[in-house]
């Protein structure tokens, strides 16, 4: 478990270097292009697996796979603002994604009337994955943006509040079987777990009202509360029932 976020930098940096070669199949924007041809494309199954995924083991995807959050993580360890931790703006998020997808099917039934498509169709490797000089700009303009929301706004806070992808799957993340689980009995609520979190979830005060269990939709599950444990007290596992964990800790204190 101690090595979990070794694994998680090990994926996300293997999967940063392989976002140039398949550009089209990683880039969740590419979903836009997907509704605007009418065509079910890898990205669209790809990025569609990780959110019907999300209630069982949270945000895997954006926290193992995404290319956009890695880079921030990279580069917010010298971010210029300093950023109180608060939740999500839950209006900004409902505003992108509706952005996003209302603008997207209007485009859909425009090329309807007019004849250009027929439909939506199942055709994965509609979008190819020729890396060209117009995908080679798309790429190096996100990598740019990536680093500059990294620089200026310190543990993801755009992948929090801005991004239509992490707002849909923090959505099913807040019922995620998979969790951080603090042992109280072992915690002597130093605060590093808190301070090394990639994304700032607030972790003690989970400690203290929750008896442990880090239910927040935020977290990527990478494993680095984890790593920064020294008392070995952090776990993520598999809680299937949260309010019965909840009942059989404050139980246990009781008895």
């Amino acid at each position: 478990m101690k090595k979990l976020y070794t694994y998680n930098f090990i994926s996300r940096i293997l999967f940063l270097l392989l976002v140039p070669t398949i550009f089209r199949a990683l880039g969740f924007a590419f979903i836009w292009h997907s509704i605007f041809f009418g065509a079910i494309t890898i990205v669209v199954i790809i990025w569609g697996t990780i959110i019907l995924i999300s209630p069982l083991l949270g945000r895997v995807g954006c926290g193992w796979i995404c290319f956009m959050g890695t880079i921030q993580d990279l580069t917010s360890t010298v971010s210029l603002f300093k950023i109180k931790w608060n939740k999500p703006k839950r209006w900004i998020r409902v505003l992108n994604i509706l952005i996003f997808f209302t603008t997207a099917f209007i485009f859909l039934f425009i090329r309807f009337d007019k004849g250009l498509v027929k439909g939506i169709e199942f055709a994965p490797w509609f979008l190819d994955m020729d890396f060209n000089a117009h995908y080679k700009h798309v790429w190096i303009y996100d990598t740019f943006g990536a680093v500059l929301l990294g620089l200026l706004l310190e543990r993801r806070w755009a992948c929090r509040n801005l991004c239509f992808m992490g707002a849909l799957c923090a959505a099913g993340a807040s019922y995620s079987r998979l969790i951080p689980v603090v042992d109280k009995s072992k915690c002597n609520n130093c605060g590093k777990c808190e301070a090394d979190c990639l994304v700032r979830i607030p972790i003690k005060e989970y400690i203290a009202n929750n008896q442990g269990l880090v239910t927040s939709s935020e977290c990527l599950v990478c494993g680095k509360c984890v790593e920064s444990c020294n008392k070995k007290a952090l776990k993520i596992k598999f809680v299937w029932n949260r309010k019965n964990y909840i009942q059989e800790s404050i139980d246990k204190i009781t008895l």
